[in-house]
């Protein structure tokens, strides 16, 4: 089965090439071809094959090592930053700011705000600055953002900083996946993807941990337990900042990165073009005009957004749970770790699954229809509290249905690098344009937790990402069917429409990376 499968279980053919896709969970993997031992042992056992010594393993493990540790890193301070809104609102910023009507949801709309500001011109602005620059720097400015809530006075200065923090965090999320995409094999992409959403999803279970723990042991000294947890939040971020100077390769063909020989990015650049994924490059005017000219950035991106925008109804459990009145204040942030935490294991095992499978729809539907019942469940408001827990924990734990879209765009869209990245930026822009407005109208606090109608359109419109995958599935048939795509060696698609994006002008292409190859290592 194909990455870019036209149907849900439609086998592919492979060629017969030397297979440099493989990894620690594929069957498929071959040793290498030049009569060497790679095969590593520990006690006479042989380890797994991600161990062996083999040139294509040890970048692997580089990669691993230095690009996959910051991204995760980053992406679980993203999260963290992100959602320690909700916990301080439930430990005491709502008394102490005096945010007695719809405030909290003005939260999350400034900083919805603030990504559409930053999402897509801080991607554009990364194919002419180095990733390795601007992605640290982006995060360093909003990690003293998010120190600077500490010290609010009210809702309006909490307002401004949410802004500025959702625009600086426009790039973290397309960033990431673009870089991601750029250097892993499709055997390899899925499970680096779900190690990315684990990252996510312990960030939202730490979150809790540190204002339960603060809530009892840091609260009045010195200031209040929530404006504490900010404070802490920061002082995590600002090492793993500093990390992605180092950490980040950029591109295969520009990289500067000091811990890849001259060998290490040939291999990598290799790996690429055995794959038919094409460079990144730098943006223009004509390249942004033809982007729309194939129905691919139309169907992902609303297929990306309609689940994005409609899947974190779960972000209200806190409120729920609170209406209730029988938990503690470190219980009603502790809970709601249990969704986190089934869609950690729910992440690691989609990674794998689609990866053995080769076909990320499948995972997709499957991720996105938990979603939908979560949010049914959810939405009967005489439902025993028992199915409203489970509805909530089902809505955390589809989660991954989205990295799992990135992966598979990725695959679909590998012949044309600028569209890859853009895809990500201009869904995520989407999404937060719709949570700017929608989450107010949806799921107005003054009605929480018994909203009239928010779960039930959620429940709809992720129905309705699952006829999208359909309809990309239809289009990838019609296009094989007519001519239009082809499969390679590997069974990846390639369309005749981005056959003429060449490499010359890729994103840092000059005389230095040029010299760079033919090094000795």
């Amino acid at each position: 089965m194909g990455f870019g499968t036209t149907s849900l279980g439609e086998d592919t053919k492979r060629g017969d090439d030397v297979n440099v896709t493989s990894d620690i969970f594929n069957p498929q993997y071959e040793a290498p071809s030049d009569g060497k031992h790679h095969r590593r042992r520990l006690f006479g056992l042989p380890l797994p094959r991600y161990f062996d010594t083999d040139a294509d393993r040890t970048l692997v493990r580089k990669l691993d090592t230095f690009l996959l540790s910051y991204t995760t890193l980053s992406c679980f301070i993203q999260t963290l930053d992100n959602t320690n809104i909700g916990n301080a609102y439930v430990s005491g910023m709502k008394e102490d700011l005096s945010l007695f009507g719809n405030e909290y949801n003005y939260f999350s709309t400034t900083f919805n705000c603030g990504i559409i500001a930053g999402a897509v011109p801080l991607m554009l602005l990364s194919t002419r600055v180095r990733p390795s620059i601007l992605m640290p720097v982006c995060e360093l400015a909003w990690t003293a953002l998010v120190m600077s809530i500490a010290g609010a006075k009210n809702a309006g200065a909490v307002y401004s900083l949410r802004f500025a923090i959702g625009f600086f965090q426009g790039i973290a999320f397309p960033g990431f996946a673009a870089l991601v995409g750029a250097w892993y094999t499709p055997s390899e992409l899925g499970k680096r993807m779900a190690i990315y959403e684990v990252s996510a999803r312990v960030a939202g279970m730490f979150s809790g941990y540190i204002q339960a723990g603060l809530y009892e042991h840091m609260n009045g000294k010195g200031m209040a337990s929530w404006r504490w947890l900010f404070i802490f939040d920061g002082i995590i971020s600002l090492p793993i900042a500093f990390w992605g100077f180092y950490a980040l390769p950029d591109q295969p063909r520009d990289t500067k990165a000091k811990w890849l020989n001259s060998s290490d990015v040939q291999l990598a650049i290799t790996r690429m073009d055995n794959a038919g994924r094409a460079p990144v490059q730098k943006i223009t005017w004509a390249r942004f005009k033809g982007i729309w000219t194939s129905w691919h950035v139309y169907l992902f991106v609303i297929c990306y957004f309609l689940y994005g925008a409609f899947s974190w109804g779960d972000g209200y459990f806190a409120l729920w749970l609170t209406y209730l009145g029988k938990f503690t204040v470190p219980q009603i942030n502790d809970i709601p770790t249990a969704g986190q935490g089934a869609a950690l294991v729910n992440s690691v095992i989609s990674g794998i699954v689609s990866d053995w499978l080769q076909n990320r729809p499948v995972v997709i539907v499957a991720n996105m229809l938990m979603c939908l019942l979560g949010n049914a469940f959810v939405s009967v408001w005489e439902a025993p509290e028992a199915l409203k827990f489970v509805g909530y924990i089902f809505i955390t734990a589809g989660l991954p249905a989205q990295s799992m879209t990135i992966a598979w765009l990725n695959e679909v869209c590998q012949g044309n690098g600028t569209l890859r990245g853009l895809i990500v930026s201009i869904g995520n822009t989407c999404v937060y344009a719709i949570n700017s407005w929608a989450l107010v109208l949806l799921f107005p606090t003054i009605d929480a937790p018994h909203y009239k109608y928010g779960y039930q359109v959620c429940a709809g419109l992720i129905g309705l990402a699952i006829i999208f995958v359909f309809a990309i599935l239809f289009m990838i048939r019609h296009d094989l069917k007519t001519g239009k795509a082809h499969r390679n060696d590997q069974g990846l698609l390639e369309f005749k429409v981005w056959e003429g994006l060449g490499s010359e002008d890729f994103v840092g292409h000059d005389s230095d990376t040029r010299a760079r190859f033919h090094q000795e290592p």
